[in-house]
């Protein structure tokens, strides 16, 4: 009996020892087939069906993880619908001083403050774009907005078009400020004008009434935007009155159109007038029409590394005409006075009759005697 309970207790260690046991300790025997009788059992019930649902519901599970973690990514930029963008015909652009993904939550927020600075009845405001402004951690967006009719089927009558125009002007130069919720946006900065349908003129640093009591005497086009132009205006002007070889009496006077509206793209249409403190001869004004249609190699005196090439330089028809004009000739000197004046007659004075002559009145009567003595 001691012999096989040796071979026994022999085995019973391979056996430990082939499934990873240490065969020291009773207990230990003991666990094992259990957790093995387990894990067969569990391996027998966890069919081929069990494991697709389970891969199932794991890949249901991380999609929905990605799902959910990338809209935190694409709150930092912002887009309307292209059916909104087309129909804003009047679009402006701003920058703010926070980051995108603070603003975007506030989107219907932003709309209203706008609205309450330039909106017009019949008309809303929409945020059209919404985008980081360059790297992903700044703290600068730029927001674009649009202005469209309500309904958007009817067009924005053309009185209200004129009084926005002149609203989104003065946002362009600083006239007027932006007011928006300081608490949520912070303060608007670098307004641009991106289109406006009908076009724009602005009339930089000088009164708007000036336009009112004189007319645009010639225009040309230059390859720059009106904030290029506004940046530069200072030399622009000195530079244009240097070309126009104008007295230290006479100034200058511009407005600065761009057909599509827009501040930031080119080019544009400069209207120039010329005054003078002392008033501007017929003589004074052929000159002026001289030197500018003869310019156009001169580039009116502007600096073309900075201003382009003039293009399209064409004279107001009041100033075409006066270089057409013949020069009136010099007055003859006056001929030396004599002496003794003679009075002007009167066109209107009628001669006068003779007064009678004696002598040939007596002749007559002797005629007569003479005659009526021979008839006797």
């Amino acid at each position: 009996m001691g012999k096989l309970d040796k071979q026994y207790l022999h085995q019973e260690q391979i056996h430990d020892i082939e499934n990873g046991g240490s065969g020291s300790s009773g207990e230990s025997g003991l666990l094992c087939p259990g957790c093995s009788m387990g894990l067969q059992r569990f391996a027998n019930q966890f069919t081929f069906k069990c494991f697709f649902v389970l891969l199932l519901s794991l890949s249901v599970l991380l999609s929905g993880i990605f799902w959910v973690l990338p809209r935190y990514t694409i709150q930092t930029r912002f887009d309307a619908k292209d059916e909104i963008k087309l129909s804003a015909t009047v679009q402006a652009y701003f920058r703010l001083v926070k980051p995108a993904s603070q603003l975007i939550p506030y989107i219907e927020r932003l709309e209203y403050d706008i609205y309450s600075e330039i909106g017009l009845p019949n008309t809303k405001v929409a945020v059209l774009s919404m985008h980081q402004s360059g790297a992903s951690e700044s703290e600068w967006t730029d927001v674009v907005f649009g202005v469209l009719p309500d309904p958007m089927t009817v067009p924005i009558n053309p009185v209200s078009l004129s009084v926005l125009r002149s609203s989104i002007i003065e946002l362009f130069l600083q006239q007027s400020n932006l007011t928006l919720t300081t608490s949520v946006f912070g303060n608007a900065s670098s307004f641009e004008i991106l289109k406006f349908h009908g076009g724009i003129t602005v009339i930089p640093v000088q009164s708007a009434s000036f336009w009112q009591k004189h007319e645009i005497m010639f225009n040309f086009t230059l390859n720059n935007s009106v904030s290029e132009m506004l940046d530069n205006f200072s030399a622009f002007k000195d530079e244009l009155k240097y070309g126009l070889n104008l007295s230290s009496y006479e100034n200058v006077y511009v407005q600065i159109t761009n057909i599509h509206g827009s501040t930031v793209d080119p080019p544009v249409v400069v209207q120039a007038s010329v005054v003078s403190d002392e008033g501007l001869l017929p003589q004074r004004l052929k000159q002026l029409a001289q030197t500018i249609t003869g310019s156009p190699a001169k580039n009116l005196g502007l600096n073309n590394s900075v201003f382009g090439k003039v293009k399209g330089i064409s004279l107001s028809s009041f100033l075409n005409r006066t270089l057409h004009a013949t020069t009136p000739s010099p007055s003859p000197a006056p001929s030396p006075q004599t002496d003794y004046t003679e009075p002007p007659k009167s066109p209107y004075a009628h001669p006068l009759p003779l007064p009678p002559h004696q002598p040939f009145k007596s002749l007559v009567l002797t005629v007569k005697c003479l005659h009526r003595c021979l008839l006797l």
